[in-house]
């Protein structure tokens, strides 16, 4: 929407130039091939702005249908459509977060865990075991036909098992040794996950500081660019500036007006990288 702002801005610029020209032409000051060069500017610009609300107008039919709206072409526009980029993100905290809570690091130690708890598992079964067994049993038996009609029985039984394992044709030192190197496996992952989550954390992070200069930079830019414009505008108004002069100044403006936006939409993305990277994701709003 802003690049929409941006061209809508260009249009107003060229009609005030071919207003101009046209005033001039009418009072005999200029010419009929100024008046031309700025309808044609003005139609190139009309262009732009036509084939950028087609984008806009495509975005929202598919936005509606990613959201299942029944009118798929309802029409909307959003409330802000200005960028704030937040530009207070320390990179030590960010760090301290990453480790703590980056999804990544955290399913790594979950997976070097269960790798330690199967390896002490497995080493128990080469300790000396003890069972316990208890039960109660109760019957009785009905005969039709004997001195005894009824049988009953009932009792309490329990005993202790005591043993332990001592040659399984050396299975449980194979299952001891690869369970050991399952852990080994699983701590070298977990090294392996938080060296590459710190070099993704620190390419991010230059690129979010980096951004933030150009973002200053940008806004020095785009304000010269603008005094420009006032002084063009002026001199054109009285003639002492040509018409191909004026788009130039006109041009400046608005790829001063773009790259500043492009500036803050990428460092948007790295500050929502830095956020997700560092389990703070949740924290991001619109």
């Amino acid at each position: 929407m802003m690049f929409l702002k941006n061209l809508q801005y260009a249009l107003v610029l060229s009609r005030e130039r071919l207003r101009i020209d046209e005033d001039r032409y009418l009072l005999g000051g200029g010419s009929k091939l100024q008046v031309l060069q700025s309808r044609v500017y003005l139609n190139a610009d009309s262009s732009r702005l036509s084939r950028q609300l087609e984008v806009v107008r495509a975005a929202q039919i598919r936005l509606n249908e990613m959201l299942a709206i029944e009118d798929l072409g309802q029409k909307f526009t959003t409330t802000d459509t200005s960028i704030i980029v937040n530009p207070e993100l320390l990179f030590e905290k960010l760090l301290e977060e990453t480790l703590a809570k980056n999804t990544s690091l955290l399913i790594a130690a979950k997976n070097k865990t269960i790798s330690e708890y199967d390896y002490k598992l497995i080493v128990s079964r080469s300790y000396p075991y003890l069972n316990a067994t208890s039960g109660y049993n109760y019957s009785i038996n009905t005969f039709s036909a004997s001195n005894t009609k009824n049988q009953l029985t009932n009792g309490l039984s329990y005993g202790l098992t005591m043993g332990v394992n001592i040659f399984d044709g050396l299975n449980q030192r194979r299952s001891i040794r690869n369970s050991s190197i399952d852990v080994k496996n699983k701590e070298l992952k977990y090294l392996e996950i938080e060296q590459g989550v710190r070099a993704d954390l620190i390419t991010l992070y230059s690129a979010y500081s980096n951004y933030l200069r150009l973002i200053t930079l940008e806004n020095q830019n785009l304000q010269t660019a603008t005094e420009n414009l006032d002084i063009a505008m002026e001199r054109y108004k009285l003639g002492s500036l040509s018409g191909i002069d004026l788009r130039e100044v006109q041009k400046s403006l608005l790829d001063a007006r773009e790259s500043l936006l492009s500036v803050e939409y990428q460092a948007k993305l790295a500050e929502i990288s830095l956020l997700l990277i560092s389990g703070r994701i949740m924290e991001y709003y619109l």
